[in-house]
């Protein structure tokens, strides 16, 4: 038996189409007389040829598990975290837009470096990312380690900031416990405002200044996953195996609110996170600390629809550790839960876009309405977890909006 125990509101705004299909949406702008691409809000069909952004690829496989590559797909452009820098590709043509290096060269040794996803500014301006770096030594300074902090305007490819920062994870060795989402402590822009970045690394987190690149505080064992209202929140580490959800002040780094006991932050979206608190998964406000909404059951995944919804959904081997509920964002009220007494089998789910959740059923590629829970498509053609209203990410495939 599902139980879920749905507690306050936390942000968001808009509505989804409970259409069958995709709702048309403004198709791009035609270019040198060539036809506009087909665009749709959301799209719950994916057909025809893929463009492949192989430069997001994680390292090799062999050498650990598989990550999430490192792009991020914004209004018909997937960023990717290469190995040397940013890059943008057109997903329309599957040509490259730009290519930034970073200042200081990649290690080429081994299966490459681990890298997160690039951030993009909300109004879709500024892509930015963190990288590890070494900077040879010269004549009495040694080598050093950095994080570089690479940031491009998307139109033009332009370098608008960067800044090294010199690596300084903490000493205490309580990063053998994963603090952050994914598992993945590689170098990462967290969020900018119109003053601070925040990065992350390992086990700790910087607030740097834009405007000089210096460090204005840090924060050991503390991994920071969202940055909103000028209040950095995430998980920090208290001991081995030992941690809580914290929010602090992006000025000073003081903080604002604690939520103890939760271990092993598990999600983040733009104004909340999400993890474990004794057998429960407990989903809080990134802001004000307040704890949203309750599921019974450890390592829940939530996800939100960039407008009004949050789905969170458990994966298990027995039908008892499945689950899924989605509920409005704003008011913390339940819309409709997986299993519900009919028999319909719970997808695993890959993401969440406008009203369109996206997964899997017996390895098919399905779409479910976000308001009601039904079968929005049974044919989707692609499970993506990276969508926008040309098309989806599956692995590192984008594939073309059909419906």
């Amino acid at each position: 038996m599902l139980a879920v125990t749905a507690l306050a509101a936390c942000g968001g705004g808009g509505s989804s189409d409970a259409n069958p299909s995709g709702t048309r949406a403004e198709p791009s702008r035609a270019a040198a007389g060539k036809p506009s691409r087909p665009a749709f809000d959301p799209p719950v069909r994916f057909d025809g040829p893929t463009v492949e952004l192989t430069d997001a690829q994680q390292p090799s496989t062999t050498s650990g598990e598989a990550l999430r590559p490192a792009l991020t797909l914004a209004d018909g452009v997937a960023y990717l975290t290469t190995e040397d820098g940013l890059e943008a590709v057109d997903t329309g043509t599957g040509d490259a837009r730009w290519n930034v290096e970073t200042r200081n060269p990649a290690d080429r040794g081994g299966f490459g470096s681990k890298r997160v996803a690039p951030w993009v500014s909300a109004d879709g301006r500024t892509a930015y990312a963190a990288f590890g770096r070494e900077v040879e030594g010269e004549g009495t300074m040694p080598d050093r380690s950095v994080i570089e902090v690479l940031a491009v305007d998307t139109a033009t490819g332009h370098r608008t900031w960067s800044a090294q920062i010199p690596s300084a994870p903490s000493s205490t060795g309580l990063a053998a416990v994963p603090i952050g989402a994914d598992e993945n402590l590689a170098p990462q822009v967290v969020g900018v405002d119109a003053g601070t970045a925040v990065v992350t690394e390992a086990d700790t987190t910087y607030a740097v200044e834009t405007a000089t690149g210096a460090v204005r505080w840090k924060k050991a064992d503390f991994r920071a996953l969202t940055f909103a209202d000028g209040v950095v929140a995430g998980g920090e580490s208290t001991g081995y195996a030992e941690g809580r959800l914290l929010g602090v002040d992006a000025d000073t780094g003081r903080q604002r609110w604690s939520e103890p006991d939760v271990r092993q932050p598990a999600a983040a979206g733009a104004r909340w996170l999400s993890g474990n608190l004794d057998d429960r998964t407990v989903v809080v406000d990134a802001v004000g600390g307040r704890t949203r909404a309750s599921f019974e059951g450890r390592d829940w995944r939530c996800l939100d629809d960039e407008q009004s919804l949050m789905a969170c959904s458990r994966s298990g081997y027995k039908a008892s550790d499945t689950g899924l509920v989605v509920f409005d964002a704003k008011s913390a009220q339940q819309k409709w839960v997986l299993p519900d007494h009919s028999g319909r089998v719970v997808p695993r789910v890959t993401g969440f876009w406008h009203g369109a959740l996206y997964g899997e059923v017996g390895g098919e590629p399905v779409v479910l309405d976000g308001n009601t829970g039904k079968d929005r498509q049974t044919s989707a053609g692609a499970a993506p977890y990276e969508i926008d209203r040309y098309g989806g990410v599956e692995g590192t495939s984008f594939h073309r909006a059909a419906g």
